[in-house]
């Protein structure tokens, strides 16, 4: 797991276990016995390196989570041993040197970077800090104020970066040669012209360095700082603390003994559980159940996207920027003029913010072709085709009654509708086992979650081809199987009734977005900012399709009817941000702002409903209204087969609805954040439930109750 060889007085350790050199028990076994040959050997200097892909990209997160992080030697040991040698040391850095690998590299003296590596502390993702002194040692490299920065925000940074923030002594041009093989030889000639005839300098030990104290001042003003982006998050704060430490500290000892107590507190709380399980839970979303190893997906290299709107606009955005040349069709060729034009503004927006360089917008758009009929060869020769037009069904199924004339027989053929079954869909062509749906969320180009959708009908091959391409565009893809809604939207409809219900018996907009958004529970948005945003005609427009009218439908004619206001709202105008007002008033900008005249609205439906209001409820009240009936609707989809596993439905709502990832997922929350877990849920719908007997989602679903039930007899 780590060789050890001698060149002449520079001894050279390389780590070796695919893919990523985690530095599990095995390689850490065999980093010490290096060091130990080393020493024996008489070495002048170490070269620490990584075989393969990359630098140790970080510890064995597996171990971690089983306890085998702790079995001697630890990394901690592995990175004291280094610091405490006798000889120069130098990491010879490629790929990615992240979390515990990086801590490695700042325990050498000297560190070199291939031009296309990154390096970063990524732990705060996980709940927790860095554990193996890199909130000590960071500081003492690139100052207090870049060391919280990187480590609070988890980013990884590249070759020029490291260096100007003087994290490394010198970065290693890309050739020819395998970067590993690069940065290896790199680190070896600069060991030999500089280090092993220099005598031996214990200040370039990270350890013995001097850290400058920028002040209280500084302390508190980073404090406030990070607590504002932290979103609840506790462990950005934790390492302010351990900055902090490393300043006031007496000796580097007592600052990592001060590290370590912060490192435990966070990983024994249950942000950090939460937060680790969204790690695992995105390693398993690529997973199919179900599919036989000998199904490949189809090699997609073309596409095509039918409809330049906002969602065809930012669906043809995604493959251009995952290298995919893209046919972008519309029935007029003004549509699809306005719709590129809107995509190079976009592309525009980004490099004025030196976020993309204005030749990266000609390639992009230079892989976008405009096309205004069907009768066009993109089309013809697309591997997969994404339809994203009007949302009803006889659109859609008029769209791909076209798509199956004129698409090559290999094509994959998606539908981006949000809500309709597809295998209806499916069924207007004669391949509807090429049919799946692929939901992507708006704007399609900057939100990361992808719904994939399979029918009856869908063949393995085309979901195997549609999870490998919302990999390939860089999404959070997860698979679900037709049903209204599919994963996200179905859970959303509780939801939101429950937040309009609220509205009838005392509650106002703010209230309930207040309970739920980010200063509450710590959603991204509360529900009516929500809706203002998306548009407050699209869910009136989802109620027509669904059949109420006037707050009756045919088939449910004893539920009680959840969007009365709502629906008046729509009929004043009050479309939401597009308009400049919806549930509040956006005349001044964004911000949303309360608007006398929806309370006035809220009051005069109540009163012809004949609903006595009440005053508002408690936050927690509000909030068990609005979450009890998505997570109860969360495990129906588990029962029916909707969701593969219950850790994909968390990452769709930590990734499509802003749920908040210390939270870790609606599913995570419930069973181990809420006080009482499964078993208090189930008896506090059913309490609801009594209350409100026209109210069918207050119902705890079978699955949910033989939860409660096995976990009660834990």
């Amino acid at each position: 797991m780590a060789s050890f060889a001698m060149r002449g007085r520079v001894a050279i350790l390389r780590i070796a276990k695919p893919p990523i050199n985690s530095l599990g028990l095995a390689v850490r076994q065999g980093l010490a016995r290096g060091l130990d040959e080393a020493e024996a050997a008489g070495a002048k200097a170490v070269v620490i390196a990584g075989e393969g892909a990359t630098f140790p990209a970080g510890a064995d997160i597996t171990e971690f989570a089983a306890g085998g992080h702790l079995t001697k030697p630890t990394l901690n040991d592995i990175i004291e041993r280094i610091s405490a040698l006798p000889m120069h040391s130098v990491a010879a850095i490629h790929g990615t040197a992240l979390g515990g690998g990086m801590e490695v590299t700042l325990a050498c003296t000297h560190r070199l970077v291939h031009e296309g590596a990154k390096l970063g502390l990524p732990e705060v993702h996980l709940g927790i800090l860095p554990g193996a002194g890199g909130t000590q040692r960071l500081p003492r490299l690139v100052g207090c104020e870049k060391a919280i920065q990187m480590m609070t925000s988890g980013a990884p940074i590249g070759a020029k970066a490291a260096l100007a923030a003087q994290l490394c002594d010198e970065t290693v041009p890309a050739d020819a040669a395998a970067p590993a093989d690069t940065v290896l030889e790199a680190a070896v000639a600069y060991a030999e012209q500089h280090l092993v005839d220099a005598p031996w300098d214990p200040s370039r030990v990270v350890a013995n360095r001097k850290l400058e104290d920028p002040g209280a001042d500084f302390f508190t003003a980073a404090k406030q700082a990070v607590a504002a982006k932290a979103k609840g998050e506790v462990a950005p704060l934790k390492i302010v603390d351990m900055v902090a430490a490393a300043v006031s500290a007496p000796t580097f000892e007592d600052g990592l003994k001060a590290e370590t107590t912060g490192f435990l507190e966070l990983a024994s709380g249950e942000q950090a559980k939460a937060l680790q399980q969204v790690f695992f839970a995105e390693r398993k979303i690529s997973k199919i159940d179900g599919l036989g190893a000998d199904v490949k997906p189809a090699k997609v290299t073309s596409a095509a996207v039918i409809g330049a709107g906002t969602m065809g606009g930012g669906i043809a955005m995604c493959f251009a920027d995952a290298g995919i040349d893209v046919t972008l069709v519309d029935m007029s060729s003004e549509a699809v003029e306005r719709g590129v034009a809107i995509i190079r503004s976009n592309y525009e927006a980004t490099a004025k913010k030196g976020r993309m360089s204005e030749a990266q917008v000609e390639a992009r758009m230079g892989r976008i072709t405009p096309a205004s009929s069907y009768d066009h060869p993109g089309l013809a020769n697309a591997d997969v085709v994404v339809e994203a037009a009007f949302e009803t069904m006889d659109v859609k199924r008029q769209v791909f009654g076209m798509l199956d004339k004129h698409c090559k027989p290999s094509a994959l053929l998606a539908t981006n509708t949000s809500t309709l079954s597809i295998d209806e869909i499916g069924a207007a062509t004669a391949r509807p086992e090429s049919v799946v749906g692929m939901h992507f969320f708006s704007p399609a180009n900057v939100m990361p979650l992808l719904e994939n959708v399979r029918s009856d009908a869908s063949s393995d091959v085309s979901v195997a081809t549609a999870m490998a391409l919302g990999k390939k565009l860089k999404k959070k893809a997860v698979l679900a199987r037709s049903c209204f809604g599919f994963i996200g939207n179905r859970m959303l409809e509780p939801y939101v009734q429950e937040a309009l219900y609220q509205l009838e018996e005392g509650c106002l907009p703010k209230d309930v977005d207040a309970a739920i958004g980010p200063k509450g529970f710590g959603m991204a948005m509360g529900p009516f900012t929500m809706s203002d945003l998306a548009g407050n005609d699209i869910g009136a427009f989802v109620r027509r399709e669904l059949g109420w009218i006037d707050g009756a439908n045919a088939a449910e004619p004893n539920r009680r009817y959840w969007a009365s206001i709502a629906d008046e709202l729509v009929a004043r105008g009050r479309l939401g941000q597009k308009t400049k007002k919806g549930w509040y008033d956006y005349s001044a900008g964004r911000k949303p702002v309360d608007d006398p005249k929806v309370e006035a609205m809220v009051l005069e439906v109540t009163k012809k409903l004949g609903i006595e209001r009440s005053a508002p409820g408690s936050s927690t009240e509000i909030l068990d209204r609005c979450l009890l009936p998505l997570v109860n609707e969360g495990f129906k989809i588990l029962e029916e087969g909707i969701a593969q596993r219950e850790s994909d439905i968390n990452i769709v709502w930590l990734y499509g609805y802003g749920f908040p990832r210390k939270s870790g997922g609606p599913i995570h929350w419930a069973r181990h954040i809420r006080p009482g877990g499964l078993p208090k849920i189930v008896e506090d719908l059913r309490t609801f439930a009594a209350a409100h007997p026209t109210v069918p989602h207050w119902e705890p679903c079978a699955l949910l109750v033989q939860e409660a039930a096995a976990t009660s007899k834990l």
